[in-house]
């Protein structure tokens, strides 16, 4: 019953750190009889291997000599001892994998973090807008676009607004294009394939992307004009040989392009990926009805103020087209570390269940071994020995098994993540930090978990051990 609490408890937790996109996201599954009755025999199973273990000991024991010893601590005899030792040093071993794997992780989810994407999300909100639902044609879109575009940027505390059919760091896959470029040559096998976004005017002033040399989109590149693109600085390193691009012309989407502008590299599918030629159509002049139309408002306050406005001006201009999902850009884009995220989360809550249950184990055994050595303990103590040289000893025993378990942990973490290696962002499967911290932290666990038998130890009334 609390495993399936904590379950509930445990898919929830994971349904917050999905980034509101604009369409449902379940993270698990419904409990049903099937699940629920593996679970539980496989419960079950665990419980009675694990009660058989000292059953079958006991079982196996020659009886006259047990009788003869007379002696509880020596009944479990050394057997019993080196089956609880490996028991313990397993579970420190397990729960040194789990906190190196936490902390590889986590350190490679704050690196993919701490990119900058190229442009800024902060401030600005983006509106999803489910046109197909509406009817419209290609240029009953571009109209409803460019009027509601007017609307919001009389709209009080709206800075500037924009739309596209591509939005960054986002989960669509992006459009693409076949290019043919003016004096390039290509090599054989090479892919012209380019990645490209339609923008409308002010897309690179409200997400706040360089323009390195020329000019952005104006009004007057609509689509009886003269067809031109804005290329990133990948694009010109690649097809222009770093040279300056603008004036230059490529054939893209059927129409030869005049490059008008530099824009400066940024981030488009993923934070951690490297830079790669990309291009901008004209919205106006390319546009051939696409049900993918974002809008982009950059305002003045927090940009959840800007929905009641975006709402407002949707209703105003055009009530069919109300279907929208509307959420901070910031917030949008963090579903590009989604998996980073969630493994981060995953792999600490594994190591943290690991080390709860190695610190559990280890102070089991080292309460059973005080209990077992009471009347050593008394004796110990009668003949002088001081409080302090009794935790020593306790804590020393339980610390070497700890050290012993984290050895091998360690050993066995430099072989385990090295399958996770290519999952890791600029941070080493052999991560020194990763591998020190863990083994401090475990450490300092294991040292608090033996303490505690040991200072009950010092609690023992020798002339009653001595008695008993």
């Amino acid at each position: 019953g609390v495993a399936i609490l904590m379950l509930q408890w445990m898919q929830g937790s994971l349904l917050t750190m999905v980034p509101r996109v604009g369409f449902p996201f379940s993270a698990g599954y419904a409990l049903s009889g099937r699940i629920l009755a593996y679970t539980a025999f496989a419960c079950l199973t665990t419980a009675l291997i694990a009660g058989a273990s000292p059953a079958l000991f006991v079982f196996h024991s020659n009886l006259n000599e047990v009788l003869k010893e007379g002696s509880r601590s020596d009944t479990a005899g050394a057997a019993s001892r080196r089956t609880r030792s490996l028991l313990v040093i397993g579970e420190v071993a397990l729960a040194t994998v789990a906190l190196v794997g936490a902390g590889l992780f986590v350190r490679s989810f704050h690196n993919i973090r701490a990119i900058q994407p190229g442009f800024d999300p902060g401030g600005v909100l983006f509106g999803r807008f489910f046109i197909e639902t509406a009817g419209y044609t290609g240029d009953q879109i571009e109209q409803f676009a460019f009027r509601l575009k007017e609307r919001l940027l009389a709209a009080p505390g709206v800075e500037t607004v924009t739309y596209s059919d591509f939005v960054p760091l986002s989960t669509t896959a992006g459009p693409y294009n076949f290019v043919q470029v003016d004096g390039y040559t290509t090599v054989p096998g090479e892919s012209l394939s380019v990645n490209r976004a339609l923008v409308a005017p002010d897309y690179f002033g409200t997400m706040r992307i360089p323009i390195l040399e020329g000019r952005d989109f104006n009004a007057r590149d609509e689509r009886k004009a003269e067809p031109v693109m804005i290329v990133n600085q990948a694009f010109a390193n690649r097809f222009f040989q770093g040279r300056s691009p603008v004036g230059r012309k490529v054939r893209a989407a059927g129409k030869v392009c005049t490059v008008v502008g530099l824009a400066k590299d940024s981030k488009y599918f993923s934070p951690s990926e490297a830079p790669r030629p990309y291009f901008y159509l004209a919205f106006q002049q390319f546009y051939n009805g696409s049900p993918e139309l974002y809008f982009l408002v950059r305002n003045a306050g927090q940009p959840e103020q800007a929905i009641p406005l975006l709402r407002r001006a949707v209703t105003e201009t055009d009530p069919n087209a109300a279907a929208f999902h509307a959420v901070p850009l910031a917030e949008y884009t963090e579903v590009a570390t989604l998996g980073q995220k969630v493994a981060a989360n995953l792999m600490g809550a594994l190591g943290l269940v690991c080390l709860l249950l190695a610190a559990m184990g280890l102070y089991s055994v080292m309460s059973y071994t005080v209990s077992q050595r009471i009347p050593e303990i008394g004796i110990r103590m009668a003949m002088g020995a001081r409080p302090l040289n009794v935790i020593a000893m306790v804590v020393g025993q339980g610390m070497t098994l700890a050290l012993v378990g984290l050895a091998v942990g360690t050993v066995a973490a430099f072989a385990v993540t090295r399958l996770v290696s290519s999952m890791l962002f600029r941070v080493g499967a052999a991560d020194p930090a990763s591998f020190v911290l863990a083994g401090l932290f475990l450490s300092a666990v294991a040292l608090l978990a033996t303490w505690l038998p040991a200072f009950r130890a010092t609690r023992i009334d020798p002339m009653l051990s001595l008695r008993k």
